[in-house]
């Protein structure tokens, strides 16, 4: 069997130089190739600048525009296959990988695929940097959402019904036969529907507990009785509402899935719009995400001024 060769995909939005910087340097020497998509409208060319500093194994695309994370990844995915990759990993810019990741997750990947399991994804387990929480695989239940802890010391993974997009590694062959990302939810759920399609094909995800990388999650985190509620802009919690919403119709979501959400929509209808700093803008679109979610208008947030 010929050497595997990955091709990463690094989605950017308004990036922070020192951010990017770091991530770069901590994959550089653990891939074949690296796309860099960004979707910031007007780029200012200090990231490209940064990008061209480490030679041609980093390839810098600008959209001009942002286009969603999902048809970012979806251009980068053509970069890579047209390369040849035989797996893709995708990254935001705000995390890092740890060394020796990618190759934890290839051994994992190839140790399954012996095993007979039909892998669609791996993943590492990623390390909230601004809580220093460790994360858990998720799966979905007909009693609720079910989360299992990561022990770093077991090495077995551990399998999970989706993987957060940053850092999963995906085979080419899987993305032939799944599809790539579905670039009208814009943002947010994207990786979720990915997996839960990916799994309704038969195909599984699972996150590797000796792969480690740090992560950032939200925009914020307030402590509420004995949990941590991660926060988001007021555009992300529209997103996040609009698409469940939609996404509630889809059968390749499974029923699960479906059962899971509902209990936390109180989340999305009071709970975010109460903590919000403009709470008036939020409720504002909390009706529009339930309007657009229930009639299919998916795409960029577009406001009645024609704004994002």
């Amino acid at each position: 069997m010929s050497d595997p060769i990955i091709a990463a995909i690094i989605v950017l939005y308004q990036p922070r130089l020192d951010q990017l910087n770091r991530l770069l340097k901590s994959v550089i020497s653990q891939i074949a190739q690296a796309f860099v998509v960004d979707n910031t409208p007007s780029p200012s060319g200090q990231a490209a600048a940064l990008i061209a500093g480490f030679g041609a194994c980093i390839a810098y695309t600008p959209l001009m525009n942002n286009m969603g994370i999902a048809a970012a990844q979806n251009v980068g995915i053509q970069l890579a296959l047209h390369i040849g990759a035989s797996h893709i990993v995708f990254f935001d810019q705000d995390s890092v990988a740890s060394p020796g990741m990618l190759q934890a997750l290839l051994s994992a990947e190839t140790t399954l695929r012996n095993q007979g399991m039909p892998v669609a994804a791996v993943g590492p387990t990623f390390i909230d940097e601004k809580t220093g929480k460790v994360s858990s695989a998720v799966r979905y239940s007909y009693f609720g959402l079910r989360t299992i802890a990561i022990d770093p010391g077991v090495p077995a993974p551990v399998e999970a019904d989706f993987l957060i997009s940053s850092g999963c590694l995906i085979r080419a062959s899987a993305l032939r036969i799944v599809g790539t990302m579905r670039e009208d939810l814009f943002i947010d759920w994207v990786d979720n529907e990915w997996g839960l399609r990916a799994r309704s094909m038969g195909l599984r995800c699972y996150v590797v507990p000796e792969a480690r990388m740090g992560h950032s999650i939200g925009d914020g985190a307030v402590s509420l009785l004995w949990r941590q509620i991660h926060l988001h802009t007021d555009a992300r919690n529209y997103y996040l509402l609009r698409n469940a919403i939609y996404l509630m119709r889809m059968k390749s979501m499974g029923l699960q899935w479906k059962l899971c959400f509902m209990p936390r929509l109180p989340c999305y209808l009071v709970l975010y719009p109460l903590l919000s700093k403009h709470k008036w803008v939020n409720i504002r679109l909390v009706l529009k995400a339930i309007l657009d979610g229930v009639h299919g208008h998916l795409g960029p947030l577009q406001l009645v001024d024609g704004r994002e």
